[in-house]
């Protein structure tokens, strides 16, 4: 009898591995079938739960689950978990530009983005959602007098977030603006240095279509994506540091205390002559931050007495172009409450019916 036993507890652990190893996703390029790592995963609820890992693989998630990555359609796992999913190559075109008359040197881009924050303490869990319209000042050559801007002014904006609590009830009120803002600079574009270049494409990859990656000392770098129709570039922040975290120590002089796991920047540009990757001819862009998050600010913010897991990711489209005089841009800089109206891009997927009953909902309660 007690041989039957175990014969049966052995058999159950085999078909509970079994149910384990069939939760483990990887997502891959359909093209190529290469795995995607840094890929941004959302459960059935609309929070950002996870992101895929260096094999491009993700656990166990509330399904259906939706994944977003730079450079592809969004994919939905359907009611169970696959072994892969494969993700589709988007298509981006640029919308018009307002030509670059004589004289007007600062590039006015318009953009439109989207914040997802995923808070998860021994208390509450939080999902938020915010997306904004900004503006940026960026000079197309070096001026004496004016030095432009590239980090987001704030336009307009508009969120709500989600809070479920130990017992599994919501709540859905609008958002934390002064948490979601902080990480609003995480939308910053690049400047031109000081002699007016932007980065380029290497030479060894102009006019090809090949992957290439640059490794740091803890795992790849830089993955760069060439076709004749695209530029891609996803570059891993954490790459050279130790374990691959990083807790930056300026956090705690203002209440808090931030390990940051992962820190990934993605962008896809539609490629000009000679390479170079200028703002005009950015089609989109990502950022994904991981942390453990604690301090007085997120314990007040959460009512825990423990740290909590934080998962950001934005995404960044281009909305409108202009070009400015210089005394234009200090003029329009001057503004101190600018609105406008929503721009969404076409290359911007609908929202998911829970995001978007979320804001419903939200707009609704204020």
């Amino acid at each position: 009898m007690k041989r039957k036993h175990i014969v049966i507890i052995c058999m159950a652990a085999a078909a509970l591995c079994a149910r384990v190893a069939v939760a483990r996703t990887v997502v891959v390029d359909a093209s190529d079938m290469q795995p995607l790592a840094g890929a941004s995963v959302f459960d059935n609820s609309g929070t950002l739960v996870t992101i895929t890992d260096a094999d491009g693989a993700f656990g166990a998630v509330g399904l259906p689950a939706t994944v977003r990555c730079l450079g592809y359609e969004a994919a939905v796992t359907g009611p169970s978990a696959p072994d892969t999913l494969a993700l589709r190559t988007a298509s981006y075109e640029l919308g018009e530009m307002t030509l670059n008359l004589a004289e007007r040197d600062v590039l006015r881009l318009v953009c439109y983005v989207r914040a997802y924050t995923g808070l998860t303490s021994d208390a509450d869990t939080m999902a938020s959602y915010v997306d904004y319209m900004v503006d940026y000042m960026l000079p197309v050559r070096p001026l004496k007098k004016y030095k432009g801007r590239g980090t987001p002014r704030v336009l307009a904006r508009r969120g709500a977030a989600r809070l479920t609590d130990a017992q599994g009830r919501d709540s859905i009120c609008a958002d934390n603006r002064e948490l979601n803002d902080m990480w609003l600079q995480l939308a910053s574009l690049p400047m031109p240095d000081d002699n007016g270049e932007y980065k380029r494409i290497p030479d060894s990859l102009q006019g090809r279509t090949a992957t290439d990656t640059v490794f740091g000392k803890h795992g790849p770098a830089v993955v760069r994506k060439v076709s004749p129709d695209l530029y891609q570039v996803t570059v891993d922040a954490l790459a050279d540091k130790k374990d691959h975290h990083f807790a930056p120590w300026f956090f705690k002089l203002i209440g808090f205390s931030i390990d940051l796991t992962d820190i990934l920047s993605s962008a896809a540009y539609v490629p000009e002559a000679g390479g170079v990757l200028k703002p005009e001819n950015l089609v989109m862009r990502t950022f994904t931050m991981k942390a453990v998050a604690g301090g007085k600010f997120f314990r007040k913010a959460l009512k825990s007495a423990t740290p909590a897991l934080m998962r950001t990711y934005y995404e960044i489209y281009p909305a409108d172009r202009e070009y400015l005089t210089v005394a234009e841009a200090k003029e329009a800089d001057k503004d101190k409450a600018p609105t406008s109206d929503f721009i969404i891009p076409s290359a911007a997927a609908p929202l998911d019916p829970a995001t978007l009953r979320m804001l419903e909902h939200a707009e609704v309660v204020e």
